[in-house]
């Protein structure tokens, strides 16, 4: 079964909590407010690269939005999910179909995904995506054309795969009818967060103010 019903006021919720204003997830995430509302009411397909800027500016790992508690505590060594065939978080978005794997454990390294890619086009597709991390695409089943801001289209057919800076534009086409089978691993950007918390950089919105750096003055002898 596909979800995608619950995501948008999960994170409302979140965000609720936090008693964070729209207004100050519009500048965190570069979203207007009329599309963080549609977001949140489930009326705009959540991406991965919508999540990782939404949970980011709320400060919590993307596994908060799969579990019923917020996730931003770093869990010790030694943990291990085994995920049987078939089983994850589904959610469709139009371009893709993802199967979350895993998404009980919080503060992955990595974001396992299997995926389908729908969209045929780059007008059906819509705009580059970006996002932090990196990620490596592996093709499973169809002909995937990878679209890259910095590079000529790429075909990968079965057994091939690519891995790419996320933070460059880029987008996933079907060029088989039906739809094209891959396996996404995504890194998370560990390094803007404290325990869950955004680092002080990360977390300052472009109309905070940018902290006075001060200056030493000379000692005189």
């Amino acid at each position: 079964m596909i979800e995608q019903g619950g995501l948008g006021r999960k994170i409302k919720a979140l965000r609720t909590a936090r008693g964070i204003p729209l207004s100050v997830m519009s500048a965190r995430t570069g979203y207007s407010v009329s599309a963080l509302s549609k977001m949140e009411n489930d009326r705009l397909g959540l991406t991965y690269d919508k999540l990782t800027k939404l949970t980011g500016a709320l400060g919590v790992d993307i596994g908060s939005l799969f579990t019923d508690t917020a996730q931003t505590a770093v869990h010790a060594g030694g943990r291990r999910s085994v995920a049987r065939k078939g089983e994850g978080r589904n959610i469709q978005t139009g371009s893709y179909d993802y199967l979350y794997v895993s998404p009980e454990l919080s503060r992955k390294r990595i974001v396992p995904i299997r995926g389908r890619v729908h969209a045929a086009t780059l007008e059906e597709f819509g705009p580059l995506i970006s996002h932090d991390g990196e990620e490596w695409i592996y093709v499973l089943d169809g002909v995937l054309e990878v679209h890259s801001e910095f590079y000529e289209p790429e075909i990968l057919e079965p057994g091939d795969s690519i891995y790419i800076d996320s933070r460059m534009g880029h987008a996933y086409l079907s060029k088989t009818p039906g739809g094209t089978d891959i396996i996404a691993v995504c890194t998370e950007r560990a390094e803007d967060f404290v325990y869950g918390e955004p680092s002080a950089e990360a977390a300052r919105t472009p109309d905070d103010p940018a902290p006075k750096s001060r200056t030493r003055k000379p000692k005189t002898r």
